[in-house]
């Protein structure tokens, strides 16, 4: 029988002793652990121990021998299935990367070291993986040994396969971790409730202990869902929801998948609770639309426990809700219909559960040996904590520059693998836009999310795929929606980075940066040149460029300009005060704004002179209609309520038949203007040619005294 004692030794390589000292000071309180500081220590010890080796951390750059030279010494010795190797290196080439990777080891990771709790949970995790798949290659062999031994081990290996695929599930859909662990919990409570009131649930405590376990497996099918609906921080659309109500279903097929697992007593719960712990009492669940008893018990147990923990924690797409409420939610029927009887043992025994689960249970089993390891560790005496001090603080010293640098920035960093086909944000992504910061299937969300207009995000693909080793860098300006839906402007940083042999693009990185602040301030500033500060129409800078423009993109496109000024303004001014003047000019451009389309261009010129470009318009009948209204609107709105003879005087001048140019339209116009002052005010005049040989004071700087005293 084989010896059923798991490595427990970690063996750091690196020619640099204050890494060593570091990665000594995470792992030491768990485990052995043993240095070298080149490949050929390593290979040395490793031939010698390799039993007692948990795993390898394996620095790339080293004399002697570097790190893929251990790596080719492991494979052939068939070391590499039985021991997990991670690339400890501050080399961030992704060409290094795929080649440790390819080269057979799990998981890289970069220096300097940030979060040391994320480093040693990864490095637990792979030893656990490892020893796991050890131990049931372990299990192979020991079958022949007893019938009772392998009931066991299988029965292990069941509870371990749900664990893990339950544990993918909360990893892609940005659960808590504990969510899994709850259900379980709860259902676990429910069941034995049940079992000792109701004789028709009656269950003996390894029943009730298989079907917990089974409950683990109850949103299994969400790994066939896109992530973009998956972590979907707003409301799904109906298509979005209707996919992912098939969920339970996909369950059903990847279980059918699985051989071997068919055979367990285990997979009867599995499979029920998966597809029916979205049916409701009154029939509307679904798939299936079972009712009332047609649904398993311990799948109703799992649907109310599920729901529960689902209000009561907080999600991408919701804020967590009040204990209490959740219940008055749950009897008040909002969340679907529950079986009656069910519903009032959870009510009955509500505090109970919300106790154990969410009061009395704040630490894991894991988290509490680590509180002993660190106790422990502070009883030590001065010169064991000098060294752990040394470390500890250089290690801070690294996360806080690292995390400073990326605060300070206020930037959002992602990372594309077009191979893996992810991308990772830094945790300032969450903030702003909500969701997860690592998205799988990244093709698939782009083409799914709503942060974006699809127009725009295509133009910024088409560019990016248009970079070139020699040009790899794209800079961009657009709108995206944060998490609270509002549009926002952002400058996009994206630099493709490139295989060297094949010439292909692997990905690109970048960052993200608001820029809404410096827009809106740059915006206010333009319509402050732009604007004039008083009536908020177009200045004559504007009006005047807007001319010039469209002259210069469409010179095909007709247009009029009526050039526009207030009779007897002077007086106005001199009987009533210069208050009263501004409100006139305000009141004159809400007039020929209520009585301009929304294609036409209204500017305050300087003083009381006003233009107008009409867009489009050059028929001479229609332009009399136009004037006309302004003119009578003037006597009937303004001459009412300011008695001072208000009335306009209007210039009319026709592009292309006035002028090709901006000075001869608006020098044409002004002559009409001037020629209608002199014929008594109160009218308007289309520009004709006989207007040149007549004498004329321009209108465009001010408004000739002695016409004012008319």
């Amino acid at each position: 029988m084989k010896n059923t004692a798991q490595p427990n030794k970690i063996l750091i390589v690196d020619d640099a002793e204050v890494n060593r000292a570091i990665l000594q000071e995470l792992f030491c309180y768990e485990f052995d652990t043993e240095e070298a500081e080149n490949g050929q220590e390593a290979i040395n010890i490793i031939e010698k121990d390799h039993a007692n080796i948990a795993a390898i951390l394996l620095d790339i750059v080293m004399p002697v021998l570097d790190g893929f030279g251990v790596l080719k010494y492991m494979s052939e010795k068939k070391y590499l299935h039985k021991i997990p190797v991670f690339f400890i290196t501050a080399e961030t080439s992704s060409d290094i990367t795929m080649q440790g990777y390819e080269s057979g080891v799990v998981d890289v990771i970069t220096k300097p070291i940030i979060d040391p709790a994320i480093v040693r949970k990864r490095v637990k995790n792979a030893i656990e993986l490892y020893q796991n798949r050890n131990h049931l290659s372990d299990l192979v062999e020991e079958q022949v040994e007893t019938i009772k031994s392998q009931s066991e081990k299988l029965k292990y290996t069941s509870v371990s396969t749900i664990d893990m695929l339950s544990s993918v599930i909360e990893f892609r859909s940005g659960e808590s971790g504990q969510h899994v662990r709850r259900i379980r919990k709860a259902t676990q409570m429910l069941l034995k409730y049940l079992s000792e009131k109701y004789e028709e649930y009656r269950m003996d405590e390894d029943l009730i202990e298989t079907i917990s376990n089974a409950s683990a497996m109850h949103d299994v099918g969400k790994i066939s869902i896109p992530d973009y609906i998956l972590n979907k921080p707003g409301r799904l659309t109906a298509d979005e929801f209707e996919e992912m109500k098939k969920h339970p279903l996909y369950g059903c097929e990847l279980f059918k998948k699985i051989p071997f697992f068919q055979s367990e007593d285990i997979f009867q719960y599995c499979y029920e609770i998966c597809r029916h712990h979205h049916e409701r009492w009154d029939g509307k669940g679904y798939p299936d639309g079972l009712k009332g008893d047609a649904i398993p018990i311990y799948s109703q147990v799992v649907a109310i426990t599920d729901v529960y923990d689902a209000l009561v924690s907080e999600r991408v797409y919701k804020k967590s809700i009040p204990h209490k409420k959740a219940l008055q939610m749950i009897v008040d029927g909002e969340c679907g219909a529950f079986n009656p009887l069910l519903v009032n043992e959870f009510i009955k025994h509500e505090q109970e559960i919300y106790d154990t689960l969410y009061v009395n249970d704040t630490m894991t089993d894991g988290e509490r040996e680590a509180h002993v390891q660190w106790f422990s560790r502070i009883s030590r005496p001065p010169e064991q904590q000098l060294l752990s001090d040394r470390t500890l603080q250089l290690l801070e010293r690294e996360r806080q520059r690292y995390s400073i640098l990326i605060k300070i920035a206020g930037e959002i960093l992602f990372d594309f693998d077009k191979q893996a086909d992810t991308i990772e944000f830094t945790e300032k992504y969450q903030e702003v836009f909500g969701g997860s910061t690592h998205i799988l299937h990244a093709n698939d969300y782009f083409s799914h999310m709503d942060q974006c207009d699809p127009h725009a995000f295509q133009e910024i693909r088409e560019a990016v795929l248009r970079l070139t080793p020699t040009q790899p860098v794209y800079r961009t300006e657009v709108q995206l929606r944060t998490k609270n839906g509002s549009w926002e402007w952002f400058e996009a940083y994206i630099q493709a980075i490139w295989n060297s042999e094949n010439g292909k693009m692997t990905g690109c990185f970048g960052k993200i940066t608001s820029i809404h602040q410096l827009k809106q301030e740059s915006l206010h500033w333009k319509e402050q040149a732009t604007h004039d500060y008083l009536t908020g129409l177009c200045n004559r800078q504007a009006f005047e460029s807007v001319i010039q423009k469209t002259l210069l993109t469409d010179p095909d496109h007709p247009f009029s300009i009526l050039f526009l000024d207030i009779d007897n303004f002077k007086k106005v001014n001199d009987t009533k005060g210069h208050l009263v003047g501004d409100q006139l000019l305000q009141n004159v451009a809400k007039v020929l704004t209520y009585h301009s389309r929304s294609t036409d261009i209204v500017s305050r010129i300087g003083g009381d002179e006003f233009a107008v470009i009409l867009n489009g318009l050059n028929n001479k009948t229609v332009l009399c209609k136009k004037t006309e209204t302004i003119c009578k609107a003037f006597q009937d709105e303004l001459e009412a309520e300011y008695q001072s003879g208000i009335s306009c005087s209007i210039g009319i001048a026709i592009y292309p038949e006035n002028g090709n140019t901006y000075t001869d339209l608006i020098r044409k116009a002004d002559m009409a203007l001037y020629w209608v002052k002199q014929d008594g005010k109160n009218s308007f005049a289309f520009y004709n040619p006989e207007m040149d040989k007549a004498p004329y004071f321009t209108s465009l700087s001010d408004v000739d005294d002695s016409l004012e005293k008319r």
